[in-house]
């Protein structure tokens, strides 16, 4: 495999797209189903973005590393946006549960209330904390690491080329 020219640059962002979206899904789900957000999914989304991108571009030239990384951080990005729209109403009604000592029936049409006047980038800014800012550089360094690894491309393009070897006889 050549550094230099990727075989399929065009398609690279698409790779990049799907692992993103997978991951940020991933994310999304994971903070529903447990209530906690975890930085290891960080390193899933810089998985996944990756995957994508070694699978579309073929290359492990600087500029499909480039892209791998910025999809990699649009994923969590993304995971957090699906967070708010999923969670946030929930969440807004459990701590006023918490707080106030209500019943789920009477803070329902509050936290409704709150969750409408707020636009979900406020609600997204109101989660972001300094520390998640390593979670972006894992996953962007994540993504990297899968599109450079030389051990990945001899796997995943030598059992491509073996496939299609034993196609042929």
């Amino acid at each position: 495999m050549s550094n230099s020219k990727p075989a399929n640059l065009v398609f690279v962002p698409t790779g990049g797209l799907i692992g993103a979206v997978a991951g940020g899904m991933l994310w999304a789900k994971y903070v529903q189903w447990t209530g906690y957000t975890a930085g290891w999914v960080a390193f899933a989304i810089g998985v996944f973005t990756g995957l994508g991108v070694l699978l579309t571009g073929r290359s492990r030239a600087v500029s499909v590393c480039s892209i791998a990384s910025l999809f990699a951080v649009l994923g969590i990005i993304f995971g957090k946006y699906l967070d708010v729209r999923w969670n946030a109403l929930e969440r807004i009604k459990t701590q006023l549960m918490d707080t106030q000592g209500i019943s789920a029936n009477q803070a329902e049409p509050i936290a409704q209330t709150i969750f409408a006047g707020h636009s979900t980038w406020e609600l997204m800014r109101d989660q972001m904390q300094w520390i998640d800012l390593i979670f972006y550089a894992i996953a962007a360094f994540i993504a990297v690491y899968v599109v450079r690894s030389r051990v990945l491309h001899r796997i995943v393009f030598k059992s491509k080329q073996s496939n299609i070897i034993n196609q042929d006889s």
